[in-house]
């Protein structure tokens, strides 16, 4: 509050020039009508008089000075035409003509999203091409941070990657064909993923996918709100948790519900609810995240994520050649080495 200052009205150059134009115009008409009222103040005294019998003052006026007084305010009424206060619709009609322009380009369409250019200020047009200085603090303010859950490696089986009927990988694009995620009714339709294998793997009930998948629905902090029957909405500190929840929810374990001593997960259409025992937040010392739960099976599991470098040391040695074949998962590309890998034990 003590650094906030006083709000201030942004102007176009356009609405600056406008401004000191219309100034110097008023300006103008001032100086002009002061003149003709002073030449009436000069006229009255030397000859008016002589005009008395045909043209007498009007009732009030007793002296020149007070004519010319009048006679002022009547030349601003009879000159005020020459203020081009009409200026100002002209512009603003012209602007939003532009401002449609801008709505109706098509080089501004975007086809991936199906999102076209919106004009949100009528004076958007006139500033382009007018910046002179970019003052950047290099902390990615300026660009789009997105989270989003592509590729996974589970018990040495990479997913992710599409491949045609000869082998060769696919570049993903805008053709490249989802996953269809119908046969799940909470998944969420915004999610895509274009690897049909991972699907497959969890409707077979493979045991490590489902392990994985109910890793991410049971090992975070997020908070879940239904806004409607079926539709609900997480609420994440960090965009790569609300991405591993989301895939989670898509792939059949979705994350349902939250109490201080429970977690309510619905897997492949059956709501289970598990006791949290223990929770041991994610913290740059530790840099992995842990939590203790009881199944309803009564079995007590510890799942853990974080980044690669802290788990790999936690693995037993009997696990050092899995540990290899996700090391070469991480060498080829597939995700930065810092961001966060899941494990269960």
């Amino acid at each position: 509050m003590q650094n906030s200052g006083k709000t201030t009205f942004k102007r176009t150059s356009i609405d600056r020039l406008m401004n000191v134009l219309v100034l110097v115009i008023f300006v103008f008409l001032a100086t002009m009508c002061l003149i003709l009222a002073v030449g009436n103040s000069i006229w009255e005294y030397q000859k008016g008089f002589y005009f008395q019998v045909y043209l007498p003052w009007a009732e009030g006026v007793h002296s020149a000075v007070y004519s010319g007084f009048l006679m002022f305010w009547s030349y601003v009424i009879i000159l005020n035409t020459v203020v081009p206060i009409s200026l100002y619709v002209s512009v603003e009609i012209i602007r939003l003509g532009n401002s449609f322009y801008i709505d109706w380009d098509r080089k501004m369409y975007c086809r991936l999203r199906d999102t076209p250019a919106q004009a949100r200020t009528t004076t958007l047009n006139e500033e382009l091409g007018q910046i002179k200085y970019i003052f950047s603090d290099k902390t990615s303010t300026l660009t789009q941070n997105i989270m989003a859950f592509n590729k996974c490696s589970i018990d040495g089986k990479f997913y992710g990657d599409v491949f045609d009927s000869n082998g060769h990988r696919l570049e993903i694009n805008e053709k490249t064909e989802k996953v269809d995620f119908s046969y799940n009714p909470l998944a969420d339709p915004k999610f895509a993923f274009y690897d049909h294998s991972l699907v497959e793997a969890v409707k077979l009930g493979d045991t490590p996918t489902h392990t994985f998948f109910r890793l991410l629905s049971l090992c975070h902090t997020v908070m879940p709100e239904e806004k409607e029957e079926g539709d609900l909405v997480y609420q994440a500190q960090s965009p790569d948790e609300e991405a591993l929840v989301t895939a989670a929810r898509n792939f059949g374990f979705v994350f349902h519900a939250r109490t201080p001593e429970t977690i309510t997960v619905v897997e492949m259409g059956e709501t289970k609810v598990y006791q949290l025992l223990a929770i041991l937040d994610f913290n740059n010392v530790r840099k992995r995240m842990s939590v203790v739960v009881r199944s309803p099976d009564n079995e007590l599991t510890l799942y853990c994520k974080g980044a690669d470098t802290i788990l790999f040391e936690l693995l037993h040695p009997s696990c050092r050649p899995l540990q290899e074949t996700t090391t070469e998962h991480l060498d080829v590309g597939a995700w930065p080495r810092s961001s966060p890998r899941p494990r269960s034990d």
